[in-house]
């Protein structure tokens, strides 16, 4: 989409909101986010070792939600919202370090924080004397939407806002829209553009998919979806599929069931999701290599997840199996599994994603939980193994509210990763000269916040 399409969208939400002056709400937030590694390892880029990456963020941002209709008027809904973040790193450990030459390796932080290779990603890396790229952009405009409803049954959403997209994480650029008749719903998503504005994240939008003719243009493909659910009495069924023009379709099929819909916290609850992906790439990205293997022609993904909620506790698991290189293109950018993915080493392949997403990958994991007035808490343990690589994990998560404007947490994690034979940290080849390599990725992590 072309900037000049977010800029009339900008000006017709101030616009309407000034001449209507119907209601608004302001609010903020600041937050800072830390993870501190415990692998100081020095780094030898010819045996594929480095360290865990040690950093703090600092953000804040500012935030206007606007009701455009009276509210006489209960049928309809038009709303809509501007907002922005601004921060960056408080402390990064990766900065100054240098590899086996005694040459400086730069940051890698800045994959998390502040490094934006432009909206068509083809801005290269430049290091500068302090360890960061010249290609930096602290601040991100992550909400500039319109939002209409029509009495339930018809809905379109535009601009910048967060995406609700289950393979699409973060913030999106462009349109997505809905029809219900009774039980059956029926979505359209295209995103054009992809940010992240939160305490551990903040990039700004760039174009996840694109393609360059044979003259040397850059076309932004876009990610799209259509999704069809039908959901009666606590059980659903969703056909969609996902696609990028020149790169892949997917199409998709999810099953759930659901004990309690209404479920407040009170009695007891079962969830069961059943999904199945099945990826089809296009001939110009099957010989690419993603995540330490060609991408090839096709691969599927399923997926199997049980969660039982008893009162204020809960308890769950599931399996996650690729076959082939599934989550080449689909499933990175977002994924319903549930788990936080990007825990591994900054260093590696896609700055920190871990090999449960790669080929032939097979994950079990178990969690538990509950959640006591302002405190929660929760436990993740997780087995991967994958053609690249063999991880193992337990995390314990804690958080508490202070106050309805004051949160902190707190996430210890133990994270074992064994990269096989022929493959190297740090490197997208494959069948390399090199024996398998045991790396420490454990790692805490905290955050906390204010808001007003």
């Amino acid at each position: 989409m072309k900037k000049s399409y977010f800029g009339f969208v900008l000006f017709a939400l101030m616009g309407t909101s000034l001449l209507n002056a119907f209601d608004y709400t302001v609010s903020g937030k600041a937050e800072s986010f830390s993870k501190f590694g415990f692998n100081n390892t020095p780094i030898d880029t010819t045996k594929g070792k480095y360290p865990t990456e040690s950093f703090v963020t600092m953000v804040g941002a500012l935030q206007i939600d606007m009701n455009l209709l009276p509210k006489s008027i209960t049928s309809q809904r038009l709303t809509g919202g501007i907002g922005g973040m601004i921060g960056g790193l408080a402390y990064d450990s990766t900065r100054n370090l240098t590899d086996e030459k005694g040459n400086r390796f730069g940051s890698v932080v800045y994959n998390y924080t502040g490094y934006w290779a432009r909206y068509d990603g083809n801005a290269p890396w430049a290091s500068t004397n302090l360890g960061m790229s010249e290609n930096t952009r602290r601040y991100v405009i992550y909400n500039a939407y319109l939002d209409y409803d029509y009495n339930g049954v018809f809905g379109i959403k535009a601009g910048r806002y967060e995406s609700s997209a289950d393979f699409m994480s973060g913030f999106t650029q462009g349109f997505e829209l809905y029809a219900k008749l009774k039980d059956l719903k029926l979505w359209w998503f295209s995103s054009y553009g992809r940010a992240f504005a939160y305490d551990e994240w903040l990039y700004d939008f760039y174009a996840p998919k694109t393609y360059t003719t044979k003259d040397g243009k850059t076309i932004n493909l876009g990610i799209h979806a259509f999704k069809a659910t039908y959901s009666h009495n606590g059980f659903s069924v969703s056909p969609f599929v996902y696609f990028s023009p020149k790169t892949y379709t997917a199409p998709m099929l999810q099953v759930g069931y659901d004990t309690n819909p209404d479920f407040d916290g009170i009695g007891f609850r079962s969830q069961t999701i059943v999904l199945g992906l099945f990826a089809m790439f296009d001939p110009r990205v099957q010989n690419i290599y993603r995540y330490g293997n060609p991408t090839g022609s096709n691969g599927q993904t399923l997926m199997i997840k049980q969660r039982f909620d008893i009162n204020n506790y809960n308890i769950g698991g599931g399996i996650y199996k690729n076959f082939g290189n599934a989550n080449a293109h689909v499933g990175t950018y977002g994924n319903p599994v549930g788990i936080d993915f990007w825990t591994a080493s900054a260093y590696d392949l896609g700055a920190s994603i871990s090999d449960m997403m790669g080929e032939d990958a097979f994950t079990g994991f178990l969690y538990g939980g509950g959640v006591h007035g302002n405190f929660s808490w929760g436990v993740l343990g997780r087995l991967t193994t994958s053609k690249r690589s063999d991880e193992q994990s337990l995390a314990v998560n804690v958080a508490y509210d202070f106050s309805n404007n004051i949160s902190a947490g707190l996430k210890l994690e133990y994270f074992n990763d064994i990269t096989k034979a022929g493959y190297k940290v740090g490197d997208n080849a494959r069948g390399l000269a090199t024996s398998k390599d045991i790396s420490d990725r454990s790692h805490v992590m905290t955050f906390i916040r204010t808001k007003f």
